[in-house]
């Protein structure tokens, strides 16, 4: 059956939901939820937002170049969708319950309550349809405790990344480690 184009999207695995906060000129904490977003390159490291130009973000990382991508867990679920509603709040942290952290390498601040907090500064944008696709180099990244590993796949497994599906549906992407057999192995 044929999808309506306006549906791609829905057609689409769910990517894991980010929160990105963001200082204006004026000092206030912006922060808005996001679940279109991709790492792009190793090395520099990059990572790139999905972000309609006429928003308060997409301004501010415009005019500051910095901004902070937060990975909320299940248990934000609530605040990740009131993020949605806030514009030009004057404190979005508080209104939100969220604590503000001081970022090792750029002003706008890191999400305490987030397991992930990865500082990035504008790098390159391009134009796709009604959106930008803002790219961002990593500066710094922060990992709380309890999620910290050695073991690169125990790290990412550990993560409680948080999927939108639609308006305010959500999906836990919590799953089992599996490892696939070497092509070849076993085989004589």
């Amino acid at each position: 059956m044929q999808l309506d184009l306006a549906r791609t999207l829905y057609a689409t695995p769910p990517t894991g939901v980010i929160l990105v906060s963001t200082i204006d000129k004026d000092q206030r904490n912006n922060i808005a939820p996001f679940a279109w977003w991709i790492v792009v390159s190793k090395e520099p490291p990059l990572i790139a937002l999905s972000i309609k130009p006429a928003t308060n973000t997409y301004r501010i990382i415009k005019s500051s170049g910095e901004y902070v991508i937060g990975l909320p867990e299940p248990k934000l679920l609530d605040t990740v969708y009131a993020s949605a509603k806030l514009d030009k709040e004057p404190d979005e942290f508080g209104k939100l319950g969220l604590q503000a952290l001081p970022a090792s390498r750029i002003k706008p601040p890191r999400i305490k309550e987030c397991q992930v907090n990865i500082e990035c500064r504008y790098h390159d944008e391009i134009a796709c349809g009604d959106h930008m696709l803002v790219i961002g180099e990593v500066l710094a990244v922060d990992v709380r405790e309890d999620i910290l590993s050695d073991d690169d796949s125990t790290l990412r497994a550990n993560l409680k990344p948080l999927g939108h599906l639609t308006k305010n549906k959500f999906l836990t992407m919590q799953g089992n480690i599996l490892e696939a057999s070497e092509p070849g192995a076993g085989k004589e």
